[in-house]
């Protein structure tokens, strides 16, 4: 029984080489030394009859092959060592590390992290923020909220939301709330997005002349500021604006809106254990709250 399969230490030091990307790290988590790590690695390579990795320079890199064996090498561990955890109650829940955007952040979640705490008293949350779709290398990341169209290859991909894009600014500014009257005043954008003002008049108005945007910047929430300031309307997906709206601070400018083609997704990077019950908790509460937008919300 088993008689296939390689020995416990050498799936070990493949599964922290391959998620590390050097022996030398691999050996500060196994508490072997790097050559030790790149012998046990070599042992399973002759064992399987196949290469793992490219080896360039201090770096690692997976083979094919490599990519396709590191998820079920991770997903066993991660099966054990959950399954440990639960028959035997070896300890209270174990920290997750959630990375978000920096708007989406301050704006979508940490308002619902007391709704998140009231069903997990006992969970133990690091909450990073990050810019657009960074990858998770050198950080332990359990959980990466991203935007784009979910095209990343790094982890699984699972979509989260796709929100409207809506125009904003102070009531002051609002006019007549026609589009005319939008184009009359400064514009707001945010960069890195692909749904523009120039999108949004195309649709809506694409006879009105677009002027070029007054402010450029890289996060919605600096935009919200901007327009908060009366210093121009700023074109914002809806999942952001509420906090703004409900204090009456903005308005919207117009009563059209644009349909985002890209979205919010959460990221799994390979390598991590996402068996983790505390993990898992956490991913079904964020599905949860984003498929009700005024779930959880103080």
């Amino acid at each position: 029984m088993y008689k296939e399969l390689p020995p416990l230490p050498w799936l070990r030091a493949f599964d922290a080489s391959a998620r590390l990307g050097t022996f030398t790290l691999a050996a500060e988590e196994l508490g072997l030394t790097p050559s030790a790590v790149s012998y046990q690695v070599r042992g399973l390579e002759a064992h399987l009859g196949h290469m793992l990795f490219r080896r360039e320079r201090k770096s690692l890199y997976l083979t094919r092959l490599g990519q396709a064996y590191l998820p079920v090498v991770s997903k066993a561990f991660g099966d054990l060592e959950a399954t440990t955890s639960n028959l035997f109650g070896m300890g209270a829940e174990r920290e997750v590390t959630l990375r978000c955007l920096s708007s989406l952040n301050l704006l979508w979640l940490v308002p619902r992290l007391a709704h998140y705490r009231a069903q997990h008293p006992n969970s133990r949350l690091r909450v990073l923020s990050a810019y657009w779709a960074e990858l998770a290398s050198g950080e332990d990341i359990d959980i990466d909220i991203r935007y784009g169209d979910g095209s990343w290859s790094d982890g699984e991909v699972i979509p989260l939301m796709h929100n409207e894009i809506i125009a904003v600014c102070t009531p002051e500014q609002r006019g007549d709330g026609s589009l005319q009257s939008l184009a009359q005043g400064p514009l707001i954008e945010v960069t890195g997005v692909i749904d523009t003002w120039h999108h949004f008049f195309a649709l809506h108005a694409p006879d009105c002349p677009v002027p070029a945007p007054a402010y450029r910047v890289d996060q919605s929430l600096i935009a919200l500021e901007l327009a908060a300031q009366n210093l121009g309307a700023a074109l914002i997906a809806d999942v952001f604006v509420q906090p703004y709206l409900d204090r009456g601070t903005l308005v919207q400018a117009t009563e059209q809106r644009l349909p985002a083609r890209q979205g919010h997704y959460l990221v799994l990077p390979a390598g991590q254990n996402h068996q983790r019950p505390e993990v898992t908790a956490l991913i079904e509460w964020l599905r949860e709250v984003a498929r009700s937008p005024a779930s959880g919300a103080a």
